[in-house]
């Protein structure tokens, strides 16, 4: 992400606004992505995610921010599509928001939706290829 700094690559920002400083040091960096990651799985309890779906809500707030997300949910309801599931629901409803016609109806307005998305598939695919490997 552009201007994002750190093993967790937070936004300064992000950081300013945490109380979070140095967060170049890798020790500091690591416990500032944790707190920050704790910070947006709370801001995704609200929409009452199906079970086993908050991690992707999660992931996807600490990749594009909470706002854009709920945006997401927002406009997944309006689509008639599930709200409380991250795939093929809300991710399609981030990707819409990338387009003039959606994103200017939105609360927090544009934002580049292939990435969260991609973002939250690459740790989906990582996490079903070790749960492959476990089992």
């Amino acid at each position: 992400v552009a201007g994002a700094h750190g093993l967790f690559q937070i936004m300064p920002r992000t950081a300013k606004q945490m109380n979070l400083e140095n967060i170049d040091d890798p020790e500091t960096g690591i416990h500032a992505g944790i707190k920050y990651m704790d910070w947006v799985r709370e801001r995704m309890t609200y929409i009452k995610p199906e079970e086993g779906q908050l991690i992707w809500f999660t992931l996807a707030s600490y990749n594009a921010g909470a706002g854009h997300v709920r945006d997401a949910v927002s406009l997944a309801r309006k689509k008639g599509w599930n709200p409380h599931r991250w795939f093929g629901h809300v991710e399609k409803a981030m990707l819409l928001l990338s387009k003039a016609e959606y994103a200017k109806k939105a609360r927090y307005g544009y934002v580049r939706g292939h990435e969260p998305v991609q973002y939250v598939h690459a740790i989906k695919n990582r996490y079903d290829t070790f749960q492959y490997l476990v089992e």
